[in-house]
C-alpha cells in the first residue's frame, strides 16, 4: 500500500511539473512571437516609409472562432486627419495573421504604471483590397522613423502575455489564478516610444 501511494504521489508531481512546464513554453514562444512581429513592424515602417500597425485580433473578432488570440501586420496608406483615437483604419496586410498559443492571452492592465494597448478601445480595421475583411481590433502603429506612433503619449507601453482563456460575453482574457494569492503566471514585454524595441520586464 505504502509503494502504490509512493508511487501515486510521484506521478501526480511528474504530471504537475510537466503542465506547469508547458505552460512556461507557452508563454515563452507566444512572448517570442510577439517581441518578433514589434520588430518586424519597426523594421517595415523604416522602410517602407509608411505606417505600420501591429493589430490583436481576440476570438469573435474574425471569422473562425477557435478561442485563439491573433496577430497581424498591416501597412496605413492614411492615417485619419485629426484623429488622436481613430476609431477606424483602413490597411493593406502584410502578411497571414499568426496565432498565440493555445490557452495563453493578453492581458488588459497597466504594467507599474505603464499603459498597455489592450486597456485602449478596439477599433475597426478594414482590409482586404475588394473582399472588404474587416475586424475589431487593438493595435499599436510605428511610425517611418521606427517609433511608437500610437497609443499617443510619450511614455513607453506594456504587454502582458498570460495562461488563460477568453470568457464572457463579449469574451475577455481571464488569466489563470494559481495558490491562495490568486498569483497570475505572465510574461510582460515593454516597448520603448522613440525606439520601439521591444525587452523583457519580468526577469
Amino acid at each position: 500500500m505504502l509503494a502504490v501511494i509512493a508511487i501515486t504521489v510521484i506521478l501526480l508531481t511528474a504530471g504537475i511539473s510537466l503542465l506547469a512546464g508547458t505552460g512556461v513554453q507557452s508563454r515563452k514562444t507566444s512572448s517570442d512571437l510577439l517581441a518578433g512581429l514589434i520588430e518586424q513592424a519597426r523594421t517595415l515602417a523604416i522602410t517602407s516609409r509608411s505606417c505600420v500597425v501591429l493589430a490583436v485580433a481576440e476570438p469573435g473578432d474574425l471569422p473562425g472562432d477557435d478561442e485563439r488570440c491573433r496577430l497581424g501586420l498591416f501597412k496605413i496608406p492614411e492615417w485619419p486627419q485629426g484623429a488622436a483615437s481613430p476609431t477606424d483604419l483602413r490597411g493593406v496586410q502584410v502578411s497571414r495573421w499568426q496565432t498565440l498559443e493555445s490557452g495563453i492571452v493578453l492581458l488588459a492592465g497597466s504594467v507599474g504604471g505603464v499603459m498597455n494597448p489592450i486597456d485602449q478601445p478596439e477599433v475597426t480595421l478594414t482590409y482586404g483590397g475588394t473582399k472588404n475583411l474587416s475586424a475589431k481590433v487593438h493595435f499599436i502603429a510605428f511610425n517611418t522613423r521606427g517609433g511608437l506612433y500610437f497609443p499617443a503619449g510619450q511614455t513607453p507601453i506594456a504587454m502582458r502575455i498570460a495562461e488563460g482563456g477568453y470568457r464572457g460575453s463579449p469574451r475577455k482574457a481571464v488569466a489563470n489564478s494559481r495558490g491562495s494569492q490568486g498569483a497570475i503566471a505572465e510574461n510582460r514585454l515593454k516597448v520603448g516610444r522613440v525606439m520601439a524595441r521591444p525587452y523583457r520586464i519580468d526577469g
